[in-house]
């Protein structure tokens, strides 16, 4: 079985494909770097995941160079008929994450881009291979309380992010195409991905794990570097506009990557299934704003409109920039309905434990220290 799988050499895609080597069959990775640098690129990033590299590596994974921007993927109509006609499963997992990216950007990428991959599995002289879609659950965008279907899929919440905006659009594609094609497709939907593993340099990077190597270095540049002419003798109070209550929905790579590989090997049930790889439990915005405060001491992050604050414009930008994906998200207080996801893994894989203020801090300090940088 060939599997056509792209975003192989990130965060997400290198858990994904590690475990799928864990399996027979081999992979076709479209990557935008190949030959010795690509394959050197793709090895950091298995290495990273702590699972051991199987021995046939080479053998089974073929890099190839691609460009989901381009039309045919910037393949040759040669090469891109002779891939479709290959594929027995197709896998688009490669996205811009970057919450703070204009919306032309993510478009570009995560719209067209899948819809590029659709023209791919199309193009299948003879029957349509698989379609599985990494999606997000955060294409629930601006909705603020109660639990989210997983086949929830509607605008009337709006967005908070460009991102949020596109993974909708993308969705929206893939089920056009499914009921188009008359062809099933599989959704995957994770919520925000963590690890606790130390991640070695050049290894793909969570979200948190940029947030955690942000406030390491600024531990070490001090207060001044937000608040001029503030020591680091007297904590900043620092308001970060929310709920008190507010909500995020933390998971585990390992579990959200072995879920939906479990998941991938399943026939589907319906034309368009849809899974929340959420963890069963929310994590309170403030916990991780407490274990933050083990990086950064001085600082003393809060949300809430009662919290005092000492920030400056300039300030309020760079804490921006610092929180990363979690600053958007100060709002929320949903949760994630994950019924189609158990139904599909019966008893195969037990739910992840809660992240507790040790697995927190641990998350947070999982980048290498020269990954961190600040904004001037």
């Amino acid at each position: 079985m060939l599997t056509v799988l792209t975003g192989a050499t990130g965060f997400f895609g290198s858990h994904l494909l590690i475990r799928l080597l864990q399996r027979p069959g081999e992979v076709t990775a479209l990557v935008r770097q190949d030959g010795d640098a690509g394959r050197r690129r793709l090895e950091h990033a298995l290495r990273a995941t702590g699972e051991p590299l199987p021995e046939d590596l080479h053998t089974r994974v073929r890099l190839l160079r691609a460009d989901l921007t381009e039309p045919l993927l910037g393949l040759s109509p040669e090469r891109h008929r002779e891939l479709a006609g290959q594929a027995d499963v197709i896998w688009h997992n490669a996205a811009v994450i970057d919450l703070a990216a204009p919306l032309e950007q993510v478009m570009r990428v995560n719209v067209e881009g899948t819809r590029r991959v659709l023209e791919l599995a199309s193009a299948a002289p003879g029957p349509l291979p698989r379609v599985l879609y990494t999606s997000s659950s955060y294409v629930a965008g601006g909705r603020l309380e109660g639990t989210v279907l997983e086949d929830d899929l509607d605008d009337r919440y709006g967005f908070r992010t460009p991102y949020e905006q596109s993974k909708y659009a993308a969705e929206q594609a893939v089920r056009g195409w499914a009921h188009d094609r008359n062809h099933p497709v599989t959704v995957l939907r994770p919520s925000v991905l963590t690890t606790d593993r130390a991640l070695p340099r050049n290894a793909p990077l969570h979200p948190l794990a940029e947030v955690g190597a942000r406030l390491s270095l600024l531990s070490r540049l001090g207060p001044s570097r937000l608040f001029p002419g503030a020591t680091p003798d007297t904590p900043a109070v620092v308001e970060v506009p929310g709920r008190a209550d507010a909500m995020m929905n933390l998971v585990p790579v390992e579990y959200a990557a072995e879920a939906s590989v479990h998941v991938a090997l399943r026939t589907p049930q319906r034309l368009v299934e849809t899974f929340h790889l959420t963890h069963p439990r929310e994590t309170p915005v403030s916990a991780c704003l407490d274990a933050m405060r083990d990086l950064c001491p001085w600082l003393d992050l809060r949300v809430g409109p009662d919290a005092p604050s000492h920030t400056s414009e300039h300030g309020t930008q760079q804490l921006a920039q610092l929180l990363g994906g979690i600053h958007p998200y100060t709002r929320l207080h949903r949760t994630y309905d994950r019924t189609a996801l158990l139904d599909a893994l019966g008893h195969a894989l037990p739910d992840p434990p809660a992240p507790d203020r040790n697995y927190l801090v641990a998350v947070l300090r999982s980048a290498p220290s020269v990954a961190a940088s600040l904004t001037p």
